[in-house]
């Protein structure tokens, strides 16, 4: 081995020296930015999870204010059902004795009419009284009948002929009914 081998050599190891303090200055950089990422992860590691933090809190919170909202809802519905029923039956009421005035009222009309001597066909509808005459015809004697006969297409007749009396005590009302009859000979009424 010659000294230029030897120089050449020393040069090469000079240079790996070199090289290698390089890399070492180097790598100790990256260590180093290692070292401050290593920090700056934490740091913002440590912000993530505080954030997570507030924002599991608010989503708390407004899951909480929701499940209230949504109980007021539900009462308030219940209410305005409970109002909306309430209301339907107040009118049913309503309507129920405005029903029951108007059948007083006629009640009344019918027995002003019938005070007067009067037959009213709301008190006696034409199946019922023709059913009533008919009943009275078979219970007159021999030689009497009914002024008009007992076909429904008369008995409006009646209404005008007959004339009523009113009986009554606290339990009942009755009617009386005086209705012409004819005989042979004579005209006659039954009381």
């Amino acid at each position: 081995m010659t000294t230029s081998d030897i120089h050449l050599l020393h040069d090469i190891l000079n240079e790996l020296q070199f090289q290698n303090s390089d890399i070492s200055h180097s790598l100790a950089n990256q260590f180093t930015y290692v070292k401050k990422l290593n920090t700056a992860v934490k740091i913002e590691n440590e912000a993530i999870a505080n954030l997570s933090n507030i924002i599991k809190d608010n989503m708390i919170q407004s899951h909480e204010k929701f499940q209230q909202v949504a109980r007021d809802i539900l009462w308030l519905n219940i209410t305005l059902f409970g109002q909306s029923e309430l209301h339907i039956v107040i009118r049913q009421l309503e309507f129920t004795l405005f029903q029951l005035v108007q059948q007083i009222d006629d009640l009344f009309n019918i027995i002003q009419c019938a005070m007067h001597g009067r037959l009213s066909i709301k008190l006696v509808n034409l199946t019922v009284l023709q059913s009533i005459l008919r009943n009275v015809t078979l219970r007159l004697p021999e030689g009497y009948e009914l002024i008009a006969g007992t076909n429904i297409e008369n008995i409006h007749l009646y209404y005008d002929v007959t004339a009523v009396s009113i009986v009554a005590n606290t339990h009942c009302i009755n009617l009386l009914l005086h209705i012409p009859l004819k005989s042979a000979v004579t005209l006659l009424y039954l009381r």
